[in-house]
């Protein structure tokens, strides 16, 4: 669950990032260029996104018969990023200062990452940065023809990350009328085995000046994760010391 509940807040602030709202009519042919310009100029209804540093999202996700989770993530340039998983009285938390990752989770306590799951939270924290720009991310970003998705027909974008990341492709389903992203498909391997996330969006709103999406129903080994959006706050004010590794690793070390 706790893969789960990590890669669908990946998902959802990679669509806020930088994909959304209504940009234009495609009665054309379309290179991947284009589709990703206009996807990088929707998302940024006010012209802020360049001057946004950071970002505190929160939402509300629910797991099958479950209570609900209180995720919420935090942002900030120069690689910095961390996440909190909240439900009943368990908490889980990944983190990382653009250079050293940790994690902590109620009843096992703390402890470093690995150099893959290190590798991981990199990549996420640059993809879901708010000022994200994706042709430095996704040197090779393909069109791989169109698909339909939630009954949508698509533009379907292959987005392979810069080779330091050594991950799989994200791929993406793009409306085809107006650039908002239906649909994203993630790839990870964890203990020798692939996972496959699938995650779909809906219901865009503009949360000062950026595009989100406010629902979003994740789907993995049969599993289903549905997320509300609860709040948006760009250029939020964080302390530095909410991504710094805790003195008790630190002295482990």
């Amino acid at each position: 669950m706790k893969k789960l509940l990590l890669m669908t807040a990946v998902a959802t602030l990679f669509v806020s990032a930088g994909c959304n709202c209504p940009c234009g009519f495609s009665g054309k042919k379309e290179k991947a260029e284009s589709i990703v310009a206009k996807m990088q100029k929707a998302v940024d209804v006010s012209g802020k996104q360049n001057k946004t540093t950071s970002a505190v999202i929160v939402y509300d996700s629910h797991l099958g018969k479950k209570k609900n989770s209180r995720i919420t993530l935090k942002l900030k340039k120069s690689g910095k990023i961390r996440l909190e998983v909240r439900r009943e009285n368990s908490l889980m938390i990944r983190a990382c200062n653009g250079k050293v990752g940790w994690e902590y989770i109620t009843g096992k306590g703390l402890r470093f990452l690995k150099a893959a799951e290190l590798n991981e939270l990199k990549f996420q924290a640059a993809y879901l940065a708010p000022n994200v720009k994706f042709d430095k991310l996704f040197p090779n970003i393909k069109l791989d023809g169109s698909k339909e998705a939630a009954g949508v027909d698509c533009w379907k974008l292959v987005c392979t990350p810069d080779a330091k990341f050594k991950l799989a492709p994200v791929i993406m389903l793009v409306d085809k009328n107006n650039y908002l992203v239906i649909k994203t498909i993630e790839e990870y391997k964890k203990a020798g085995k692939v996972i496959k996330i699938a995650t779909y969006f809906g219901d865009y709103e503009d949360y000062d000046g950026i595009m989100t999406p406010f629902m979003m129903v994740s789907q993995v080994d049969g599993k289903l994760l549905e997320s509300k959006l609860v709040s948006v706050k760009w250029n939020a004010k964080i302390a530095d010391i909410e991504f710094a590794t805790p003195k008790t690793l630190s002295k482990a070390k």
